[in-house]
């Protein structure tokens, strides 16, 4: 029997972007992604870390047609220039351990009063 993660994969579907928030001491990151391949399973974990702060994972819904976009509002004082930020996707239960699926790394950057994200190479 093929397991889960054989069979479904997640991708970036485009590029990221990141904005100051109006009126608020936050950074929204948006990342495109896509789903590709069949699953039972309409949701994954989502981790993410900036710095030495690492958030708690939560669910992102997947749509139907195997498109969207993860939204992250981090705190303007976490997001410092050349800090290290990451992304994780994570497939499991509680009866088998979480699988990555997907993770990317970048590294923040300022231009000027715009909060950018620069990949980093793996």
């Amino acid at each position: 029997m093929a397991r889960e993660a054989d069979i479904f994969k997640v991708e970036e579907n485009g590029s990221e972007s990141c904005e100051l928030s109006p009126n608020s001491s936050f950074i929204l990151v948006r990342v495109p992604i896509r789903v590709v391949g069949e699953s039972d399973k309409r949701a994954t974990t989502v981790h993410y870390s900036i710095g030495s702060f690492c958030a708690r994972g939560s669910m992102l819904p997947l749509a139907a047609d195997g498109h969207t976009t993860l939204r992250l509002r981090i705190h303007l004082q976490l997001f410092r220039h050349h800090e290290p930020f990451s992304v994780e996707f994570l497939a499991g239960s509680s009866a088998c351990p979480e699988e990555v699926l997907w993770a990317k790394r970048w590294e923040v950057a300022w231009r000027g009063k715009a909060p950018a994200l620069e990949p980093i190479a793996d």
